[in-house]
């Protein structure tokens, strides 16, 4: 199973936020790029209701980052 997760950065709450492009439900926020990464795992399995995480292949679609200074520099 491939879940498609489309990733933004929220200025003024200053989280990464992320959202699947299916119907999971899945959406979750967190202050890093690889904390996000961490929580997606996390909650990914209770979801889709997995007993082995590996059975889903996630790809992180990362929108709207166009500067150096942006939060990724920072990280």
């Amino acid at each position: 199973m491939k879940l498609i997760v489309d990733v933004r950065w929220d200025a003024e709450a200053s989280v990464w936020y992320a959202v699947s492009r299916d119907k999971t439900g899945l959406a979750t926020e967190s202050e890093t790029l690889d904390g996000l990464r961490q929580r997606i795992l996390a909650v990914l399995p209770g979801l889709l209701d997995l007993k082995d995480p590996s059975e889903v292949e996630v790809e992180l679609v990362v929108h709207g980052i166009s500067t150096a200074n942006g939060p990724i520099a920072a990280e």
